[in-house]
């Protein structure tokens, strides 16, 4: 009876390729994830599905089902594909339903690679190369004269020490950023530090290689590196198109340096910046679990997920097989999207982005012909998933066409739109300000309105993100109260029907904003007055959340001019 495995996170590119993987070896994958339309639903080698709460959101809830899934399940593997639930698994690893199932790497393994710093440190030990960097857990720290030093050759890279962070059962995220100046800078790690640790770090050249591997008790046993030709972000990322390559001898040597040291039992992928114009390389992270470029490996001829399962449960140490050089791999959907990025900076592209030769790329699409190239998903023993991945994508770029039509066209009449409510805002008794957070430009606009005081009128904001009692972030509250509005009390709230319904007039900051309200009911849209159509300008005023604080001040100046000029009118 072929052994039963459980994928998790089987809606992630990883959790596809890994039931592809073992399901044509012959293990039986019983499928989890947080919604029904994964993918990896539709394949062949499906033999269960299993929905679970997602463990970004209540990490204990996630838990409580797998303890329950467990005791009614009788599976042999159980595998996270993303970290996701990677660290939630990780901390259930001794609890009896999980004990001895978990494909994962020694918890002190687990410990270091997941924290970046802890992982810096090691490497320096190692004499494995990494960027200069400064550990920075207040903003006060950012004066360090290195930090000023390496801004001045034009930006620094801001990365959180871990890449999720779990704040009780809540995950919080943060990208790895480039600050190109100082306001920048302590705005990203203000945003960061209150929950975790951040590395500010000197900008290095060159783009992504990784050296994906599977090791036994730190020995690497199998191995492939690519490198990353189409990132997304364009600044560095997730690999959308990457490439077999020979791996360069001193970096696959750190790479079995880390294994070795870190005792890693099971699969990884170290991830290195390499600039071949010097040939030096530094090392950036190490994903701890199945990465998103695993459809190349299996192209190439490294079958990882069925040597993990072969290794854990049958006790078969692999052996290195030949690997396909040269040949490539490309996730449709992120292509497309690095396609348009690239379009868009086309000309204005700074020295942090990475991009090639538009029309050299869209001829590369050819090599799907020669055999020499593959894309995520798709094989010919299980084309059900990606053609519902094809569907997936067709009915997004449908959407994307349809909202920028509508867009259009709303943006157009807005000008006339607000122009005729006008007397309408003048007699209405019940005035309700949104943006999508309310936090930065409906609690301004709010506070400005009520220091000039109608008889009878009543204000309210509210936004339509559905976290409440968020506060207004420092540096927009800093910005107001330098324009004489403090907003250090303000805390958000979430529309209601029963505001809208309410409401005799609303006011709006940008088109988001008329979609959300159209799809909380459409009858409401005949209550709008759009805020950016007041001063003759573009009818969108901006969210200056996240922006520098010369944005924010352009944001709230513009809407004291709005507001100014909405009192006058009526």
């Amino acid at each position: 009876m072929a052994a039963s495995i459980l994928v998790l996170d089987a809606d992630s590119v990883a959790g596809l390729a890994v039931v592809q993987s073992l399901g044509a070896a012959g293990y039986a994958c019983i499928l989890g994830a947080t919604t029904n339309d994964a993918p990896a639903f539709a394949s062949r080698y499906a033999h269960g599905q299993a929905l679970y709460p997602d463990p970004l959101k209540d990490a204990e809830a996630f838990k409580d089902w797998l303890r329950g899934w467990l005791r009614a399940h009788d599976v042999s593997l159980i595998i996270p594909t993303t970290e996701c639930t990677l660290g939630p698994l990780a901390a259930m690893r001794d609890e009896p339903e999980v004990a001895g199932k978990a494909a994962l790497h020694p918890p002190a393994a687990l410990e270091t690679a997941l924290d970046k710093e802890k992982l810096r440190r090691l490497a320096a030990e190692l004499g494995v190369p990494t960027p200069a960097s400064a550990y920075v857990q207040r903003v006060e720290e950012l004066e360090d004269p290195h930090i000023a030093g390496w801004l001045a050759q034009g930006g620094v890279v801001v990365k959180a020490t871990v890449s999720k962070a779990w704040n009780g059962a809540r995950a919080y995220e943060f990208p790895t950023k480039i600050a190109p100046d100082g306001d920048e800078l302590r705005r990203l790690v203000a945003a960061r530090v209150r929950h975790v640790p951040v590395q500010v770090q000197e900008w290095m050249p060159g783009h992504g290689v990784g050296i994906e591997l599977l090791a036994h008790q730190g020995e690497i046993v199998l191995h492939i590196a690519h490198e990353r030709l189409h990132e997304v972000p364009l600044t560095g990322g997730g690999s959308s198109y990457r490439r077999t390559i020979e791996p360069p001898p001193a970096v696959y040597g750190d790479a079995q340096k880390l294994a070795r040291a870190l005792g890693l039992h099971g699969v990884a992928m170290v991830e290195f910046r390499f600039d071949p114009a010097s040939g030096r390389h530094w090392l950036m992270e190490i994903n701890m679990r199945f990465w998103g470029s695993l459809p190349l490996a299996a192209f190439a001829g490294v079958d990882f997920p069925r040597a993990l399962a072969d290794m854990l449960i049958g006790g078969r140490v692999p052996v290195q097989p030949h690997v396909r050089l040269g040949v490539t791999a490309r996730n449709v959907s992120r292509d497309l999207e690095w396609m348009k990025l690239v379009r868009k900076r086309r000309g204005q592209a700074t020295r942090f982005e990475l991009t090639r030769p538009l029309g050299r790329s869209l001829l590369e699409w050819s090599r799907v012909l020669t055999g020499r190239e593959t894309w995520d998903g798709a094989r010919l023993a299980d084309p059900a998933p990606f053609g519902r991945e094809l569907q997936r994508l067709v009915r997004k770029e449908t959407r994307t066409i349809k909202g920028k039509l509508e867009k259009a066209i709303a943006l157009k009449r807005a000008p006339a739109q607000t122009a005729a409510r006008r007397a309408q805002f003048a007699s209405a008794t019940h005035v309700l300000v949104l943006c999508h957070g309310n936090i930065c430009r409906s609690p301004y606009v709010a506070a400005r309105l009520a220091e000039h005081p109608v008889p009878g009128r009543e204000i309210r904001s509210a936004g339509f993100y559905r976290e409440p009692n968020r506060p207004t972030p420092d540096d927009v509250q800093q910005v107001a109260r330098r324009r004489g509005v403090d907003l250090s009390a303000h805390r958000s709230r979430v529309v209601t029907e029963a505001d809208l319904a309410w409401a005799d007039a609303i006011l709006l900051m940008d088109h988001r904003n008329h979609v959300s309200l159209a799809e909380a009911g459409r009858h409401h849209l005949g209550k709008v007055l759009w805020m950016g159509a007041l001063d003759g300008r573009d009818v969108e005023i901006d969210d200056p959340y996240g922006t520098s604080d010369a944005e924010i001040e352009a944001v709230l100046a513009r809407l004291d001019a709005c507001t100014a000029a909405l009192s006058n009118r009526a």
